[in-house]
């Protein structure tokens, strides 16, 4: 394993400037999970461009998937990249900034795609060195955590047989020109959970006379913490948020009802297991306790915790260090965030590593905000990475 050869870095070196245009055109266009068709059309026709076998709607999304079959016998190897945008009205002031309000690329999934889309291009335009089959998935509605069911489900890792999987997310936690690559749980999982809590509503003058499911509320979203510091292991780390409560109309109504919306993440599955069992009878016995009823439900299955596999994981530390040198390449702590990227590491080894596009100077820009922004000097590192982790999968064994 070495850095990547000359003839690939100047193939990068032609698409440096094309790869920063492609993806402040899908930060200018954002569209929201499941809703990606721009992203998709751009992605296919790049792709058929390039001489790729190209499948649209994969699993009934707007998944696309890419193959492209080298010159010479090799293993099968995917890449994944997620596509979708989130809810958020940007407040960056640039040419590229969102033209669609309300909706923006937030998360960098944008140069995610960029990257994907550049990968493929660079082996396909040297397909005769090219030794295997490069897989890429390119993958919707990764925010609400739904994309990857469906194209695992619809074979996208089994026709052709995929024996790894890669990928990369940018984070500003990280400065550019530095990537992250950590063994074993990488990412929280992320399961979200919603309350709706029944009381009695009337007077706000007499309370005596109603059930208030706003003090119900209240005290379970105080005692749920119990959940955290008193029942599970104090080596393991979750986290149990409730993002948002809704109830009531006026200053002095007592509503009959109350709606909580949390999310739990953790890295253990076994304390997964544990804290989503406990939930359902916490607060069907706080309710109980104020006369009140409760019924806790869950956004479909959740996320499972990002794993890295151990061997594959060393395989992208070695290739980035290659590359980057041995300064720019470090284990990273573990991320409370989540990604379901996970359920193709479930299925097939592989790695989903971090690179930086922190910023220069000063602090950086928080991911899922209004001023998020990237540092672009991260995306040809990320390129460059995630190239020299392709070529050398492709050919190892050969």
């Amino acid at each position: 394993m070495s850095k990547t050869a000359l003839t690939w870095t100047q193939e990068m070196d032609k698409r440096a400037e094309s790869l920063v245009d492609l993806r402040r055109d899908f930060h200018r266009y954002p569209e929201l999970s499941f809703e990606e068709r721009r992203t998709a059309e751009i992605i296919a026709e790049r792709l058929h461009t390039a001489g790729l076998e190209v499948n649209t709607g994969v699993g009934g999304t707007t998944g696309v998937v890419g193959i492209l079959h080298g010159d010479k016998p090799g293993r099968t190897i995917a890449w994944r990249a997620d596509i979708d945008a989130l809810p958020l009205t940007e407040i960056l002031d640039a040419p590229f900034t969102s033209g669609k309000p309300g909706v923006m690329h937030a998360c960098g999934h944008d140069g995610h795609t960029a990257i994907g889309i550049t990968l493929a291009e660079i082996l396909a335009a040297r397909r005769a060195d090219l030794t295997g089959t490069a897989v890429f998935i390119f993958q919707p509605a990764e925010e609400i955590f739904a994309g990857a069911k469906p194209m695992i489900e619809a074979g996208v890792l089994d026709n052709p047989h995929v024996e790894q999987v890669y990928g990369l997310h940018l984070t500003t936690q990280t400065p550019a020109g530095h990537v992250t690559v950590r063994p074993g749980p990488s990412m929280a999982s992320a399961d979200f959970f919603d309350i709706e809590v029944t009381g009695q509503g009337g007077h706000g003058a007499y309370p005596h006379l109603s059930i208030d499911p706003i003090t119900v509320a209240a005290n379970i979203l105080l005692g749920m913490q119990n959940l955290v510091s008193r029942e599970t292991a104090a080596q393991e780390t979750a986290v149990l948020t409730v993002g948002q409560i809704t109830a009531g109309t006026k200053h002095n109504i007592i509503p009959a009802s109350a709606i909580m919306k949390g999310s739990l993440r953790t890295f253990n599955p076994e304390v997964r297991t544990q804290i989503v069992e406990r939930l359902g009878s916490f607060i069907t016995n706080i309710a109980y306790a104020y006369q009140a009823e409760a019924h806790l439900s869950f956004q479909g299955e959740g996320c499972p915790t990002v794993i890295n596999h151990p061997e594959e994981t060393a395989f992208v530390h070695r290739c980035a260090c290659d590359e980057l040198g041995q300064g720019a390449v470090t284990e990273g702590n573990t991320v409370m965030a989540s990604d379901d990227m996970s359920l193709f590491l479930e299925h097939r080894p592989g790695c989903y590593f971090r690179v930086g596009i922190g910023a220069a100077g000063g602090p950086s820009k928080p991911h899922h905000a209004p001023e998020f922004e990237m540092n672009e000097a991260g995306l040809p590192v990320g390129l460059r990475v995630a190239l020299n982790v392709m070529l050398n999968a492709l050919a190892a064994g050969t």
